[in-house]
């Protein structure tokens, strides 16, 4: 469903057999002729998914636990980022975020904020920072990876999955206003070029979708501001479609390592205290590139074929502290900065989809091959000279000057990451209850990483693995199935300062669980699993090196749907168990309890003419280590939010008045950590506004 059309209704939207005639109180029903087969998302439930395997399938018959947050979520939260989104998933917490800067997740214990698990349309994603004004919905496919998506942690994979065009004309533009001085408008424009169906034999429909924020930092000083504009393509026929994406993001955001413990603990008196300077910031521009061709050859195959190119270039100033005492208030700082960054990925896929019998048996397969060059590259590294003098407690600032001398021992960072893989997989319905799939992924990859001027070469690297999947669903019931699979991921550990080349990464999964689908729409999923991981790197200062093995165990329970014709929630939780086996501590960041819940209800009231939405809900989110030593932990937290909308017509067109107020009570919170002297500030209370105009 487009943006437009739920920034239109704004309610859950189901065949119309299944749903009353409206009242004379209520809006007429909006039709969206989509060039989609099936809404994969209805409201607040998820229905089915493609990250789990070439090809859309249920979710109750899909071996691996998989949850999506629809737009309509995104759309009554008014999300404004990942760690919005993803605050109603089991399983996912913040990790390391770089200062603010970068969208950093813990997936059943594993991850950091450069681990490549996030994907835009299935293909991999370099950007820091992930915007959300051409996102339909966000897919997390928990466990092992690998299969599909090569190079990946074993934790999980979250996918962000764009708005593609459509065969019929729609728009919306919206504006929005917050209580730290900010503001926003944003635009969706879709519908055909020319006349459907007789331009080159198919239909060409086209997507725009764009956005401009700003708003006051809330921390003492600093401003945020992106600009975004996203334009694709589509192309198709009865055999054929064709579809193309670009995007192009600048952006600008003050760059804040948070706060940092006193006398062993934190204080929420420095909420709002920064130790960074104003020129603390990160600047870049972000641009992406997304192809695919699909070609029905017969009633049994189809040929595809997708190409993603991606890249981020950034500069970052930044304020480093080195040390602070307790008593005094006086901190060590260095004036840092990391010039010149250049992220990208590119991704090259072609298969082979068959849908065909087999010894009587139905058999969905994939074959196919996959090229992709990850680089990461950081020219200038100044790392500055300790400075002391500077008072927490009672700070000035101005005393410390940006930029520098560049490191010649530590500027001119490289590493590349170049792989081939082949994969084949088959989903086999071996009765009308039991659904078996098997993969495999053979992957060869290279690996080079150094640094310095001259450029020292510290690890250039190759080899080849094996990454097997097997998946089982036996349906119990039309709408309960349970699950299990078994599935390995492999990660080379690429670092450029380190003190000997490090082995790969390797990691394994054994899960089961229950998985069901019930009227009037709640789809949900309950799962237990261990993931066994060897060689898991970890980077203290800027030295990196693995620390042996880890495990994750856990059990996680995720609902999302329509509980009434009025009443729809999300809602999980999560127990995870992870620990460093060598040292026996557990794993930073990682809490042991998390839960979140958020409901909705629309309704009509009395003399008022359009829809009303009234909805909240809490996160929770329980302590965990600040660092790996387990030297200290963070608190556990609850968050509250609430909001209310109020849909009419405005003449003939169909508007969306919203209001939010995110942390209801102000609650003081600490989402992440690094160490003692870089530990994340949640934010506090935030008013937002928002109108939404719909043609």
């Amino acid at each position: 469903m487009s943006a437009a059309a739920h920034a239109a209704t704004g309610t859950d939207t189901t065949d119309a057999a299944a749903e009353p005639a409206p009242s004379a109180s209520e809006l007429p029903a909006v039709a969206v002729h989509s060039a989609a087969i099936a809404d994969p998302t209805v409201g607040y439930q998820p229905r089915s998914s493609s990250i789990a395997g070439d090809g859309e399938r249920k979710l109750i018959d899909i071996p691996q636990s998989v949850q999506v947050v629809s737009s309509t979520v995104m759309q009554d939260q008014q999300a404004r980022s990942l760690d919005d989104v993803l605050g109603n998933i089991s399983g996912v917490t913040q990790t390391n975020t770089l200062g603010g800067t970068r969208d950093a997740f813990i997936k059943r214990g594993f991850g950091s904020n450069d681990d490549g698990s996030i994907l835009v349309d299935g293909i991999r994603s370099p950007f820091l920072h992930n915007y959300l004004a051409n996102i339909d919905r966000v897919e997390v496919l928990k466990g092992p990876a690998s299969l599909l998506y090569g190079i990946q942690e074993p934790g999980g994979v979250i996918n962000l999955v764009t708005l593609k065009p459509e065969d019929t004309f729609s728009g919306s533009v919206s504006g929005t206003w917050t209580s730290r001085r900010g503001s926003g408008t944003s635009f969706d424009l879709t519908g055909p070029i020319g006349t459907p169906g007789q331009v080159a034999g198919g239909t060409l429909a086209f997507r725009i979708d764009g956005e401009y924020n700003t708003s006051q930092y809330w921390r003492t000083f600093g401003r945020q501001r992106d600009a975004m504009i996203a334009p694709s393509l589509s192309w198709h026929d009865a055999d054929t479609s064709i579809d193309l994406s670009y995007q192009y993001t600048d952006y600008t955001t003050p760059f804040d390592r948070g706060t940092v413990l006193v006398n062993g603990h934190l204080d929420d008196a420095l909420r709002y205290t920064r130790y960074e300077e104003p020129w603390a910031q990160s600047s870049g521009e972000q641009e992406a590139f997304r192809a695919r061709v699909e070609h029905r050859l017969n009633d049994t195959w189809r040929l595809r074929a997708t190409y993603g190119w991606s890249r981020d270039t950034y500069n970052q100033y930044l304020t480093r502290a080195t040390a602070f005492n307790s008593t005094t208030g006086i901190m060590t700082r260095s004036s840092d900065a990391n010039l010149g960054r250049n992220d990208s990925d590119e991704v090259a896929t072609f298969g082979a989809l068959g849908n065909l019998k087999l010894a009587g048996m139905q058999h969905e397969v994939y074959f196919g091959g996959e090229y992709e060059r990850q680089r990461e590259f950081r020219g200038d590294t100044i790392r500055g000279k300790g400075v002391t003098g500077f008072d927490l407690f009672d700070p000035v600032y101005g005393t410390l000057a940006s930029g520098g001398t560049a490191s010649a021992t530590q500027s001119d960072s490289l590493s590349k990451v170049h792989s081939y893989s082949l994969i084949a997989q088959d989903t086999v319905h071996l009765t009308d209850r039991l659904i078996a799939s098997a993969g495999l992924r053979w992957e060869d990859w290279q690996q080079l990483s150094g640094v310095g001027r001259p450029f020292v070469v510290q690890d250039n690297s190759h080899g080849h693995v094996w990454l097997p999947q097997f998946g089982l669903v036996y349906k119990l019931t039309p709408q309960l199935s349970a699950y299990a699979n078994f599935s390995k991921s492999f990660v080379p550990n690429v670092a450029t300062e380190v003190a000997e080349p490090l082995a790969p990464e390797t990691g394994r999964v054994i899960e089961a669980g229950l998985k069901f689908d019930v009227n009037p729409g709640i789809t949900g999923t309950l799962a237990v699993y261990q993931i066994d991981k060897r060689n898991v790197a970890v980077t203290v200062g800027d030295l990196t090196s693995t620390i042996g093995s880890a495990r994750s165990r856990g059990v996680e329970l995720d609902v999302a749907g329509r509980v009434t014709r009025h009443l729809s929630l999300i809602g999980s939780y999560a127990y995870t168990d992870a620990v460093d086996r060598d040292d026996n501590t557990f794993l930073v960041n990682a809490a042991r309890h998390m839960g979140s819940l958020f409901a909705v209800y629309d309704t009509t009231l009395p003399y008022l003419p359009g829809q009303w939405r009234f909805g909240g809900g809490a996160r929770l989110v329980g302590a965990r280590p600040g660092d790996s030593a387990n030297s200290f932990s963070l608190p556990g937290y609850v968050v509250a939010d609430l909001f209310a909308a109020y849909e009419t017509k405005i003449g003939k067109i169909p508007t969306r008045i919203q209001l939010n107020v995110k942390n209801v009570f102000d609650k003081t919170y600490y989402p992440s950590s690094n160490s003692n002297l870089i530990i994340a500030v949640g934010e506090p209370r935030l008013v937002m506004l928002k109108t939404t105009f719909s043609f």
